[in-house]
């Protein structure tokens, strides 16, 4: 059949590179979710995925760097050789580890708290905290990062450029993620008018009574 271990090693890593994006797409579409609820009761679906999402991500990277160390051993005696040596590979493995690194240090604690405070919240109106919690940038921006950042892995490993321009791509990855990130919270800023969902509710209530 021709099917070698590089390649079913290969496969692995492919494979698990999907995993890792669909996992992070849960994240990107439930962030801006629990930014925009109405309601707590909104609120708690997304953060109890992002609770068990969370814990997932760093052993997925650890997945990820232990086939990517085994591909490279099996790549060393390929047509197309290449070895730790090589810059494009140097590249990926420094980019995965800082990524992580900028994870764990400032997105895990942020959304562990915030998963414990919409748990500990009753249902009703988001309070102008909770709101803030949930557009925590130190959430946002390296959930972007991380996600644009492996894009350009991605691309990297794919197209395994030089090593004076491998470190380009997950820059420019990590540099759209921020982008986006900030894109979004503005607009987040921008559809409250300057107010969170609790105090527009103020605001109108006496309006409300008295018509």
């Amino acid at each position: 059949m021709g099917i070698t271990l590089f390649g079913f090693v290969l496969f692995l890593h492919i494979a698990f590179v999907v995993v890792a994006f669909a996992m992070a797409g849960i994240v990107h579409a439930g962030l801006p979710a629990m930014a925009r609820a109405s309601d707590v009761s909104q609120m708690r679906p997304w953060s109890e995925l992002l609770h068990r999402l969370d814990p997932l991500f760093p052993l997925v990277a650890l997945v990820l760097l232990g086939l990517g160390s085994w591909l490279v051993h099996l790549g060393a005696h390929t047509d197309d050789a290449f070895s730790f040596k090589d810059g494009w590979v140097i590249t990926s493995i420094v980019t995965l580890v800082v990524i992580e690194g900028i994870a764990g240090a400032m997105l895990a604690p942020s959304a562990k708290k915030l998963v414990a405070t919409i748990r500990e919240t009753a249902d009703g109106v988001p309070s102008t905290a909770l709101r803030t919690a949930a557009r925590d940038p130190k959430i946002w921006y390296p959930g972007h990062i991380a996600t644009f950042g492996f894009l350009g892995i991605v691309f990297v490993m794919a197209a395994k450029p030089a090593g004076e321009w491998a470190w380009l791509f997950p820059a420019v990855g990590a540099a759209v993620g921020i982008a986006l990130a900030r894109m979004q919270l503005m607009r987040l800023a921008v559809s409250d008018g300057g107010q969170v969902p609790s105090q527009r509710a103020a605001a109108t209530a006496p309006a409300e009574q008295q018509a």
